[in-house]
């Protein structure tokens, strides 16, 4: 796979409007990761005792979640599930993607200071042209489609009811009601495939930038001058006094 080396915030969007000129306006997803090294799987491939658990896990986290929530989705809602799961930070089978290369930037820089030696990366995904690879047409699914809640079922279930959905991966737009995710303009990959995004994507449908890690405070910094701070990614109390002790320098 070829590997683009970008050291400012210039290079990086004259590279993105390049991409987004050779792709004739098709959607182009990013992914901000702070080790170049690390594959293009979802968080509960990471382990093989992740994969054992997943069923179990899964379905505590539906009772315990249930027990306390004050309007939980429907049982068989496996997607409004395991996005309320991908937001609360238990592993996966989705990987989280962005409309914007800005904040997939400061996902891969924002940690800059706890891997200071380790290159960053940005994945770009043509996702429609993903899909189609996948057999599943140059189209986006919705993450509530039906297709979507088929390849979530066996995160809950042992038995898949669409054999035909078995080592397969799709290209899907989030449509949850959370602030979060409209902020960082949220979109996922769903994996019923242990197959790494990066062996099985040709080099006109997946796109690696590198950003060497003496560059990653540099980025950080930059995109903090266009407004991409912890609060406008993370919304919420907590990353507005981050963003306000840091200002006031406190």
């Amino acid at each position: 796979m070829k590997e683009t080396c970008i050291t400012n915030i210039d290079s990086l969007l004259k590279f993105v409007k390049g991409l987004d000129d050779s792709h004739d306006g098709l959607r182009l997803w990013y992914r901000g990761d702070d080790c170049s090294d690390r594959p293009l799987i979802p968080s509960i491939q990471r382990t093989e005792q992740r994969i054992q658990v997943e069923r179990y896990m899964t379905n505590d986290f539906y009772i315990r979640a249930h027990q306390i929530m004050s309007n939980p989705p429907v049982k068989h809602n496996y997607a409004a599930w395991v996005s309320i799961m991908q937001h609360y930070g238990l592993p996966t089978r989705m990987l989280d993607w962005s409309k914007s290369p800005l904040i997939a930037a400061f996902f891969a820089t924002e940690n800059f200071a706890v891997h200071p030696s380790t290159d960053a990366t940005i994945w770009v995904l043509v996702p429609d042209l993903f899909n189609e690879m996948m057999g599943f047409g140059r189209c986006i699914y919705p993450i509530d489609a039906d297709t979507t809640q088929e390849m979530l079922l066996p995160a809950f279930k042992h038995n898949h009811h669409n054999p035909e959905l078995v080592d397969r991966i799709l290209a899907v737009s989030s449509i949850e009601n959370n602030l979060r995710m409209y902020s960082q303009q949220a979109n996922f990959t769903v994996h019923n495939s242990l197959k790494r995004l990066q062996d099985i994507c040709p080099d006109d449908i997946l796109y690696k930038i590198v950003i060497p890690s003496d560059k990653k405070e540099y980025f950080l910094e930059s995109l903090r001058v266009f407004g991409i701070t912890e609060s406008f990614v993370y919304p919420d109390l907590d990353h507005i006094s981050k963003d306000l002790r840091r200002f006031y320098n406190i």
